[in-house]
């Protein structure tokens, strides 16, 4: 786990715990157009039911399990929380540390 750095948004702390203070964090495939496939990380609330063979980590008081493909993935990621009214959700902005760029990878 020594190459991810992990952080929480304050506003998404505040509705993770709001749900409990468990968030899972995964690797999501995600399919291109032309056939391609990438895994990107995705944030969701409660515990993953595979719970049992990821890593755990607490972050400000917020329990994350982590999808052992995300563990050394070498890079920043934050997650955060964006919506409007009542329907927000989680996503997480990776940051690669070399080239120090953000990007949204979204749930």
């Amino acid at each position: 786990m020594a190459d991810l750095s992990l952080t929480i948004d304050p506003a998404a702390r505040r509705w993770i715990r709001d749900r409990g203070s468990v968030v899972t964090l995964r690797a999501a495939p995600r399919h291109g157009c032309c056939g391609g496939m990438a895994r990107l990380p995705e944030a969701a609330p409660g515990a993953s039911r595979d719970a049992a063979d990821w890593e755990t980590l607490t972050v400000d008081a917020v329990v994350i399990h982590i999808d052992p493909m995300l563990s050394d993935a070498g890079q920043v990621l934050t997650i955060r929380v964006e919506g409007f009214l009542g329907w927000r959700r989680l996503f997480v902005e990776a940051d690669d540390p070399v080239e120090g760029s953000m990007s949204n990878q979204s749930m």
